[in-house]
């Protein structure tokens, strides 16, 4: 349990630094996050303006850092402890591969979003169509963990 609490203070953390230093971004990251071709990317920096995108640019100092305490966070979870007790153990194994897996296509779309940024374009279309992918699967394996968490508190705690 001693991994389970400094990888889940680690992630705390990490996401309470970014959340403040990125809250003065609006719309906020997941806008842009969810973004599948250039002219929807590029429309958010132009409202973000080059402060705002200086913070964009900057944030991934503490995204990626945070991206591999929570894929390591879900995989402990998963693995080291007895939550998901009551699934299968097919269940259990996709469980304990979800947050790692969600970490990867999170850092494929920063990856890609840090092209867009500091790269010499233009890209191709579909690599900011790869992006929206990536981070759309990355937020459906996240929540899904988060509501297998919480369903199985539930059942647990019932």
């Amino acid at each position: 349990m001693r991994r389970i609490r400094a990888v889940a203070i680690a992630s705390a953390l990490l996401f309470a630094a970014m959340a403040v230093y990125t809250w003065p971004l609006k719309p906020g990251i997941p806008a842009i996050q969810l973004t599948f071709t250039e002219s929807a990317f590029t429309s958010i920096l132009a409202e973000w303006k080059p402060a705002g995108v200086h913070i964009f640019k900057t944030h991934f100092a503490t995204d990626f850092p945070f991206l591999v305490c929570y894929g390591a966070l879900g995989y402990l979870v998963s693995r080291e402890t007895n939550l998901f007790e009551r699934h299968t153990r097919r269940v259990r194994s996709l469980l304990a591969l979800s947050l790692p897996f969600a970490a990867a296509a999170d850092a494929i779309e920063n990856s890609l979003h840090l092209l867009f940024l500091l790269g010499t374009g233009p890209f191709s279309q579909s690599l900011y169509f790869a992006a929206g992918i990536a981070s759309t699967i990355k937020w459906l394996l996240i929540v899904g963990f988060v509501g297998s968490s919480a369903y199985a508190l539930y059942k647990t705690a019932g």
